[in-house]
């Protein structure tokens, strides 16, 4: 009894562990003051659905809340939009990917002496990954980019918290030292 507790336990920290591996990756141009850019435009491309056969993971109204949270955290980070003359260039990008797994038994023949390979069975996983990025209008340089795994496919009542999130964990990582007031302050509901 006390093997399956310890066994038990094991499996326990083993998957806390894999849970806790969603970490914010993110990089930018060391040689590049963010405080110098005021203004910024969202990229309209990464509004277009990319993954047509996956609507529950890529639609429009998905988009629409991941780029009115970037629009956000831009705000946040003293930048304002700008159409006209944007220095900035704001946006996103969702990335899946699918792996599939076969689970083996391997079990040693004693008939012929060697290990036979019989497949228990097949399990595709797919993995979608937020990525956000600021590049420079003018130069098209991409300056700051963060990526975060994420389950894009969660119940219509939590998404847009759960975006946000998403979005403000990512920008936490941006450079710029000037804060904005945030603009949802001013809202009234």
């Amino acid at each position: 009894m006390r093997v399956y507790s310890v066994i038990s336990g094991l499996l326990f920290l083993l998957l806390f562990n894999c849970a806790a591996t969603s970490d914010v990756v993110s990089d930018y141009n060391l040689e590049v003051d963010f405080n110098q850019y005021e203004t910024y435009v969202l990229c309209m491309d990464d509004f277009f659905v990319e993954h047509l056969n996956r609507p529950n993971l890529d639609n429009e109204k998905l988009r629409q809340l991941i780029g009115d949270a970037v629009a956000i955290e831009m705000e946040n980070k003293a930048h304002r939009t700008n159409v006209f003359d944007p220095q900035l260039q704001a946006g996103f990008r969702i990335q899946i990917s699918e792996e599939t797994v076969q689970f083996k038994n391997c079990e040693h023949s004693k008939d012929l002496e060697y290990w036979e390979n019989c497949k228990l069975h097949e399990e595709t996983y797919e993995q979608e990954t937020l990525l956000v990025y600021v590049a420079d209008f003018n130069t098209n340089k991409v300056l700051w980019h963060a990526s975060i795994l994420c389950d894009l496919n969660t119940s219509k009542k939590k998404r847009q918290s759960y975006i946000n999130g998403l979005v403000k964990a990512l920008f936490a990582t941006y450079p710029k030292t000037q804060v904005g007031k945030n603009p949802d302050d001013t809202k009234e509901f």
